[in-house]
């Protein structure tokens, strides 16, 4: 009782100083949050707290800020120099104006995260050079989630902002090219030693240029590990991350095994999800991987610990720093994940509305029409999975649908990938998956339990053990799946791959397993969030109403009567469609739009992860006009 006592007391200390330092954080920043031109929508935000969501960080570390700012992208030249960071616009990644907050001009979302003191030196022995010349100890740069979660809309010569929308940025192509300008730092001694009289600066000499050296092979190692654990042969292309699988094989690889298990690759990329009325739904991600409304109220403010998995999560996956080695889940493993700011970015995305179609800068709505397809909406039944909820409705619940993979008949890679990853243990074996409670982890066991266990360490880590109980109501338990593949010739009809026909086969022949689904949402704001499906495979809202070519399961049978959804568009475009409703799709010759394709271009067959098929429901009968009734009424949203 002492010790729980305690606990609680610790806790309440350490939520009573979060709470006063938001207070002070979340304050005025005086600074301009969007660069000339682009106009804000009244999506409930000032400027200060747009400014706050660009720049605030959340422990993510890509690599030392000295290094972001001087590294030569790998197309450099000497007669042709071009910094990496600067290059970072040509993959979709937005510009944020130069602030106080953001002195060094870095994209939108790309954010400095310093810990100066012993706390910051982490993964040692994958660093030690690192460690052991504190550079740990320097200001990082990282990705907070306004990276990925921020659109520019353009139409009409104008342009404005959609906060909390998908980003259309490439993010496997910045990961790629920031390897290839890592290696190529590394391996021309010319542009080694560029870089490292800039980041030396004064104290540039050969003791200090050899140690940056080796410490850039590190980070070239460690960089080559994440890129060959996920190992996609699907290219994302803009709009598109495979953000479950990046955590999962991060995960992985922090369990400090030696002799990996060839885990399933991150080859399943969904579309970035809009987050506006994310605090109001029960699930989250597109397969609802975890429950989302568990709650503590501290001093009368309610703290939604799904929120926090979510974000530590997404922390984790997107380059913070754990260490799960050097304790137990229950006793807190040290992270760079910064839970006060976290704590302060769900308060502020729940105060975000959706944004409504801006009619004086796109074409006014048509009301009668719109009427005529909400008739239309009405009839079809859609509103029993995507229940209404009006625009600056922050409190109700979402009402959100789990809809199983095999009645979405989708593509099955994000839900099934998550369903069938297993990894070696390591030093997470044996410990419980809650940290003090559940079962404990095997020799060999399902990703997702070492991730729960990895999530609920780096937050007691934060917070102490008082908060360790909750973790079994947001993730439900969850079992190994370790076997022969099954047979598989029905599943995925015109493929191939032995591999990804049983993978589908048995994630298809499952039983009403709450992994292997799918979120249908409240749909306002929907009109904002091109291309659709859960893995962005349909480019407008018009060519979700058409019906699909490639099937899932059985032998296939005739092409639809009629119009069907593009399998080949293009995407990257800012441009908007208020016609159809989405971005301008067209593929162009010598475009650095990225090209989707449903089929491989060689073979014909269909690409696993890329299917444009599922969530029909008898659209395919529309006529011409009732498509366009439907488009409309969806804008009114």
């Amino acid at each position: 009782m002492r010790r729980q006592g305690r606990c609680v007391r610790q806790f309440l200390l350490v939520f009573a100083a979060i709470t006063f330092s938001l207070g002070h954080a979340w304050g005025q920043t005086n600074s301009p949050a969007l660069p000339p031109g682009v106009i804000p929508l009244d999506q409930g935000w000032t400027d200060d707290q747009r400014t706050l969501w660009y720049t605030t960080t959340q422990g993510s570390r890509l690599v030392p800020l000295d290094w972001m700012l001087n590294l030569e992208a790998a197309s450099s030249t000497s007669a042709q120099p071009k910094k990496f960071a600067e290059d970072l616009a040509r993959l979709g990644y937005l510009p944020n104006p130069v602030t106080a907050r953001n002195p060094h001009k870095l994209p939108l979302g790309f954010v400095v995260d310093h810990e100066p003191t012993r706390a910051a030196d982490l993964m040692c022995d994958t660093f030690p050079e690192t460690c052991d010349a504190k550079t740990m100890r320097k200001p990082w740069v990282g990705l907070n989630c306004s990276a990925c979660h921020t659109n520019d809309i353009r139409f009409g010569g104008k342009a404005f902002r959609v906060e909390g929308s998908a980003t259309l940025a490439d993010f496997q192509a910045m990961e790629e090219e920031m390897l290839k300008a890592l290696k190529a730092t590394a391996d021309d001694p010319e542009r080694f030693d560029r870089f490292a009289r800039a980041v030396l600066d004064g104290e540039f000499s050969d003791e200090t240029s050899g140690s940056l050296n080796r410490q850039l092979l590190e980070h070239v190692a460690w960089q080559q590990k994440l890129e060959d654990k996920n190992r996609s042969k699907v290219r994302y292309g803009h709009g598109r991350l495979d953000a479950q699988g990046h955590i999962l094989n991060k995960v992985s690889l922090v369990a400090r095994v030696q002799d990996q298990l060839d885990t399933v690759a991150a080859d399943a990329p969904a579309s970035y999800p809009f987050i506006w009325n994310t605090s109001q739904q029960q699930k989250i991600q597109w397969n609802g991987i975890a429950d989302n409304q568990t709650t503590i109220d501290i001093f009368g403010i309610k703290t939604d610990v799904g929120a926090l998995v979510r974000n530590t999560s997404e922390v984790i996956g997107v380059f913070a720093h754990i260490e799960t080695d050097r304790g137990k889940a229950f006793l807190g493993y040290d992270s760079s994940v910064r839970l006060k700011e976290l704590i302060g970015l769900e308060r502020q995305l729940a105060a975000l509305k959706s944004p409504r179609w801006p009619e004086t800068i796109l074409p006014p709505i048509d009301g009668a029409k719109a009427a005529r397809g909400k008739a239309i909406f009405d009839a079809m039944g859609c509103a029993n999975c995507h229940q209404p909820l009006a625009w600056d409705d922050l409190t109700s619940d979402a009402r959100e649908k789990m809809v199983q993979i095999k009645e979405q008949k989708t593509d099955v890679f994000l839900a099934c990938n998550t369903f069938l990853h297993i990894s070696k243990s390591g030093n997470q074996g044996g410990q419980k998956v809650y940290g003090v409670t559940g079962d404990r982890i095997g020799e060999i066991d399902a990703t997702r339990n070492m991730l729960v266990n990895a999530v609920v360490g780096a937050v007691i880590g934060k917070f102490d053990e008082l908060l360790a109980g909750v973790f079994t109501n947001v993730f439900p338990p969850d079992k190994a799946r370790v076997g022969a593949l099954v047979r598989a010739e029905n599943a995925l009809p015109g493929v191939s791959d032995s591999i990804k026909k049983s993978m589908a086969a048995q994630c298809l022949s499952q039983d009403n397993h709450p992994l292997l689904a799918y979120k249908a949402r409240p749909l306002n704001g929907v009109w904002a969030t091109a291309p659709y499906l859960h893995n962005g495979s349909v480019p407008t809202l018009y060519d979700l109403l058409l019906p699909a070519k490639v099937k899932n399961v059985g032998a296939g049978g005739p092409d639809p009567v009629g119009p069907t959804r593009p399998e080949i568009f293009a995407v990257g475009s800012r441009e908007f469609d208020p016609v159809k409703v989405g971005f301008k799709s067209d593929v162009i010759e010598d475009s650095t739009d990225f090209v989707f394709r449903v089929r491989d271009e060689a073979t014909g067959e269909p690409i696993p992860g890329n299917y444009n098929s599922g969530h029909e429901y008898g659209s395919g009968q529309l006529t011409e006009e009732q498509r366009l009734e439907l488009v409309e009424y969806l804008k009114t949203l």
